[in-house]
């Protein structure tokens, strides 16, 4: 059974090539149910928090333990702490931006149809989501539950948002804190909860960026007509410094010996977010790493008639070796 949790931090994504797929046969429909207004609604009204409650079900209790920190529904006080938020300065000009900026949902709506029919055509068997949109106080970007991607719509308000300066979010962060990157984040995110990474939050280097270099590929093939910049949350400068050093950055981990180590102090240098890889140069982008990834899983599907399911849970050495990557 998947757990809740959250990503307070976003994955970039890349390209791979691919034939393009029929989806127009494939039953899923996605439509963001705007449950950060009908919160701020009860919130202000107390008597509508059962409605809220009987509607949202778990996901409203996820929410308020693990985002707000005010307890359950039923925790004495509930509707006093839950109105308090609401009404907190820095809430109400989220909920100000986020509706200046989402005052309709269809493009959004048919862009996260279109990526995750494409999920389902690739994972017959897996469940799809539903999404919720909600706010946050600028902080969770995403929260999962067993059957919900919540999406932080505060954290996706666009890199010029004025408000991100103000509350001293990084420029590299920034950049992708736009709309058009919620598909591509929800559909990763939920991706990874069903196939949880190979060894865990204790998986080695090698199997740590396999797991998402795994998501990238995937992800690329349920949205083939998103700019690779945009997919990927790199510059394109950045991106052409990885397609020019992709051979330096590969032997500099070879000649490390980085490959299976699992010294996560170490790993989170390379994979955690950053402005860039220091270890590479200030020019590459943090997470390079998952780009190399990325092209390892391109070079294994084209060498192996694998199915994708197959390929989410091939362990990270035999990908490795049975895609003879040679950059």
């Amino acid at each position: 059974m998947k757990r809740f949790f959250l990503i307070t931090l976003l994955v970039p994504l890349w390209y791979a090539c691919g034939n393009k797929v029929n989806t127009d046969n494939i039953a899923v429909e996605i439509t963001l149910q705007r449950f950060d207004r009908d919160l701020r609604e009860a919130a202000l009204d107390t008597p509508r928090i059962a409605a809220l409650r009987a509607h949202y079900g778990m996901f409203l209790e996820y929410y308020s333990i693990g985002i707000l920190h005010i307890g359950n529904t039923q925790t004495g006080g509930y509707a006093r702490l839950l109105h308090d938020f609401a009404c907190a300065p820095i809430v109400e000009t989220a909920y100000k931006k986020v509706n200046e900026t989402f005052p309709d949902e269809k493009k959004l709506n048919a862009e996260l149809t279109s990526g995750f029919k494409h999920l389902a055509y690739y994972f017959p068997k897996m469940p799809i989501p539903r999404v919720y949109g909600y706010v946050s106080g600028f902080n969770e970007a995403v929260m999962l539950t067993d059957s919900v991607v919540g999406v932080g719509l505060d954290r996706f308000l666009g890199d010029t948002c004025t408000i991100y300066n103000q509350l001293d979010f990084a420029k590299y962060l920034q950049r992708n804190m736009h709309p058009q990157r919620i598909p591509a984040v929800c559909l990763q995110a939920w991706l990874g909860s069903e196939y949880p990474a190979e060894g865990g939050v204790s998986g080695n280097f090698l199997q740590q960026m396999t797991t998402e270099g795994k998501i990238l590929y995937v992800a690329k093939k349920c949205f083939p007509k998103m700019a690779d910049t945009l997919l990927f949350g790199f510059t394109a400068k950045q991106l052409a410094w990885c397609v020019q050093h992709e051979a330096d950055m590969w032997e500099y981990l070879l000649e490390s010996n980085l490959l299976y180590i699992n010294n996560q102090f170490a790993i989170q240098k390379f994979t955690g977010e950053a402005p860039f890889t220091a270890a590479f140069s200030a020019e590459s982008p943090g997470r390079a790493v998952n780009w190399l990834a990325f092209r390892i899983v391109n070079a294994y599907m084209k060498k192996n008639n694998a199915t994708f399911s197959e390929l989410m849970t091939r362990e990270a050495k035999v990908i490795l070796k049975e895609s003879r990557y040679n950059p």
